[in-house]
């Protein structure tokens, strides 16, 4: 069965919790692991790291682009960059990569900031080239899947020099409300979470507490966001109070 086939079977399953008004089960988390079973990176400061950037730091161009309807300005990479993963696949965001510096969606910068500084950009411009608006033309542009995009983006955080509980928080927006996509097509399925700013901020707050409170291995973190999205859709299309953070995790 194919990755989005497993998708689209813990979706229907997770339909069907909703009408029968319980928790998706354990083996309904169980997908979680599809998109975290790359080996974790470590920090840049960790000598046996597997993950590493090429050609790094990213050099942009000094002319600005504006882009309609963006508040923030973009300025093309001026080499490529790459990033190798704990596979040891590479990520590579071409020469001329858009980017506008931060890959949180805007709803949660309150909460999480406006992650502009120079430990990100690297992070961001390897996350741009494959998802970022006005690259989409771009050879990389939704060549792999959504998970696998927002989950490099942790794993290159880490190696850029971000604390890790604090690249959690930031990947945990971008699993929540960044865009969603079927691997080579130039359509998004979505390209922000379609929930109320409200249950999108209130389930962003309790995610941040969680990974804060309890520091999770990713695999932990991915079930725990799964379970969560569903249930912030349960509080803004059934109207249900919120379950906390009591779900199981997927170990």
């Amino acid at each position: 069965m194919s990755f989005f086939a497993v998708l689209k079977v813990l979706s229907a399953l997770a339909v069907a919790s909703v009408l029968a008004g319980c928790v998706p089960s354990q083996d309904q988390l169980s997908a979680s692991r599809l998109a975290s079973g790359a080996r974790e990176c470590q920090t840049v400061a960790d000598s046996s790291a597997a993950c590493f950037f090429r050609n790094s730091p990213v050099r942009l161009e000094d002319r600005v682009v504006r882009l309609p309807g963006r508040a923030l300005e973009f300025r093309p990479m001026a080499e490529a960059l790459a990033f190798v993963d704990g596979e040891g696949r590479q990520w590579l965001a071409p020469r001329a990569t858009l980017t506008d510096g931060a890959s949180i969606p805007a709803v949660f910068i309150p909460i999480v900031g406006a992650p502009r500084s120079r430990e990100f950009i690297n992070a961001a411009v390897v996350h741009d080239a494959f998802c970022g608006v006005g690259n989409e033309t771009g050879a990389a542009y939704h060549s792999r899947t959504w998970q696998e995009t927002h989950r490099v983006f942790y794993d290159s955080l880490v190696v850029g020099g971000t604390e890790p509980v604090r690249a959690k928080v930031m990947f945990a927006a971008v699993w929540l409300g960044g865009p969603r996509w079927e691997v080579n097509d130039r359509r998004e399925t979505r390209s922000e979470s379609p929930l109320p700013s409200s249950v999108l901020i209130a389930g962003m707050r309790e995610a941040r507490d969680y990974i804060q409170r309890s520091e999770p291995t990713m695999p932990e973190l991915i079930g725990y966001l799964n379970w969560l999205e569903w249930d912030m859709e349960r509080r803004a299309f059934r109207g249900g109070p919120s379950r906390g953070s009591s779900v199981p995790v997927q170990q």
